[in-house]
């Protein structure tokens, strides 16, 4: 396993082989995909084909999607990601967690931890988060992290918010 961050209650890591039937769960999700709508994985080959994306990308650059895991676990509960997004022009910091694991501080404490390693292990100058405009749990989310409302705009065609977090 090749941790990327740790918090009090979980473990960023990278993907590996094993972890297919947890991606399939998450990105089947219907109440989890209800704010991407643009972005599917519907079939357990389009995950397949997708973890091995990931697991190259794992060996060729710093920026890529990591399994989110329960510390006490192991639990793969969600994905975070650091990727540069060509249309925001900026690197984009996005998470998923399964529902069952909604509000109770998860996507807060990783997406602090996430953005630390981001701005401070990597060394990027921004980081910007983008989410649909009623998705409240992650507006609140994003600012418990500290991170600063930037605009409202559209992205992929959805009426969203914008988000950044600057290194000091």
């Amino acid at each position: 396993m090749n941790k990327i961050v740790e918090t009090n209650r979980l473990i960023i890591r990278e993907f590996e082989e094993e972890d297919i039937s947890s991606l399939y769960e998450i990105e089947s999700n219907r109440r989890l995909l209800e704010f991407i709508p643009w972005y599917k994985l519907s079939t357990l080959g389009e995950c397949r084909r997708q973890l091995r994306r990931i697991i190259e990308k794992n060996r060729k650059n710093q920026l890529n999607s990591w399994a989110v895991t329960l510390k006490d676990t192991g639990e793969v509960i969600g994905i975070t990601q650091l990727m540069y997004s060509n249309k925001i022009k900026a690197v984009e910091i996005g998470t998923k967690i399964l529902p069952e694991y909604w509000s109770k501080g998860y996507a807060s404490e990783l997406t602090k931890a996430v953005i630390e390693y981001g701005l401070y292990e990597l060394e990027i100058d921004e980081i910007v988060a983008v989410t649909d405009i009623n998705n409240v749990g992650a507006i609140k989310s994003l600012e418990n992290c500290g991170m600063k409302f930037m605009k409202y705009g559209y992205y992929n065609g959805s009426e969203s918010v914008f988000y950044s977090a600057v290194r000091e």
